[in-house]
């Protein structure tokens, strides 16, 4: 009797962990950033995770007699991607990039200053920013969006007894260079299986 899913293979493909946020990374569909890599360019330190979704965008003409979807009529039309994340860590950088801001000094260099910025400009886009995290056996797993735009703003709450976090949607943009069909996201998971399971015989049973 079939009782559940589980295989050999399941602890390969279960992802865990919080993972981290990166930016700068060179953007190729074909090359997946390196750990180290990665680690020079985390962004900062997250809470309460993050979440990642890629939604296709369809037509269907709308034909007289027909009442249900079908397969042959479905036309993709477009696409989002984006990443919601929950920072722990502000910085001016940060900040600009989700209020849409340009960051200047106070006249007595104490402080970075985050005004509003007038027009959207490419430095208000993150360039190879990207997710890091691991399966359950310890393989990399890698998102990485070529362009990045912070598409919710900047929002905060401040709390007794508890940290603020800065929440923020990363929407994946295309530019004239990759084109105007298609999102410039990968998705990079590794092939190589390093788990082994300590009784081999109990994880076929």
């Amino acid at each position: 009797m079939i009782q559940n899913g589980v295989t050999t293979g399941t602890p390969a493909k279960i992802a865990y962990g919080a993972g981290v946020y990166f930016k700068g990374i060179e953007f190729n569909p074909l090359i997946a950033p390196t750990e180290e890599a990665v680690k020079a360019a985390i962004i900062g330190a997250t809470q309460e995770g993050g979440t990642f979704s890629v939604t296709p965008e369809f037509f269907t003409p709308e034909l007289d007699g027909v009442n249900v979807p079908v397969k042959e009529l479905q036309v993709k039309v477009g696409e989002t991607a984006q990443m919601e994340v929950s920072f722990a860590e502000l910085t001016a950088d940060l900040a600009a990039k989700m209020a849409i801001g340009t960051v200047t000094e106070s006249t007595d260099k104490d402080y970075d200053v985050v005004t509003s910025s007038e027009h959207l400009t490419a430095g208000h886009y993150y360039e190879g920013f990207g997710y890091y995290g691991r399966f359950l056996d310890g393989r990399p797993l890698i998102i990485l969006f070529k362009n990045a735009l912070c598409t919710s703003g900047l929002t905060t709450d401040a709390k007794n007894k508890t940290n603020s976090l800065f929440k923020g949607t990363f929407a994946c943009h295309s530019d004239l260079d990759f084109g105007t069909t298609k999102l410039p996201y990968a998705i990079f998971i590794h092939k190589a299986e390093g788990w082994v399971p300590v009784n081999a015989a109990e994880a076929k049973a």
